[in-house]
């Protein structure tokens, strides 16, 4: 026996298609614009030297500033801001901090790691001013 569906069962289907069709939406995206994903080029570097402090769900200080575990839910205009904070402090030797640079040398990022750090960010100023 074929079942019929009446007008109130069909706009119900429809309704509960769009809020799944939403709910999907929002995890691929943020409503500030799509995710950015960091490549692996610069990931390694970001692993290296920002992680042991920007990278945990801890709460410190550091982490509450920018926080690589939550980057995908930062959205495309936060993540476009937070690469050219990077880029900024990464350039005017920030970061790592002075204490942090005495003691763990080899966290500091190249000039060459630097440069292709701030690439990656000005490259996602563009995306973002594109996409306007």
């Amino acid at each position: 026996m074929e079942k019929k569906y009446g007008f109130k069962d069909v706009l119900r289907m429809i309704l509960i298609i769009s809020i799944l069709a939403n709910f999907f939406n929002v995890i691929g995206q943020t409503d500030k614009g799509q995710i950015i994903p960091i490549p692996d080029s610069i990931n390694k570097v970001f692993q290296a030297s920002c992680m042991p402090c920007h990278g945990g769900k801890d709460g410190r200080l550091p982490s509450s500033r920018l926080n690589f575990s939550r980057w995908a839910a930062y959205g495309a205009a936060k993540e476009a801001e937070k690469a050219e904070l990077i880029c900024s402090v990464l350039t005017r030797g920030q970061m790592p901090p002075r204490s942090v640079r005495t003691s763990n040398p080899e966290l500091i990022p190249t000039g060459d790691q630097t440069r292709m750090i701030c690439k990656w960010a000005e490259s996602i100023k563009r995306q973002k001013k594109e996409k306007k």
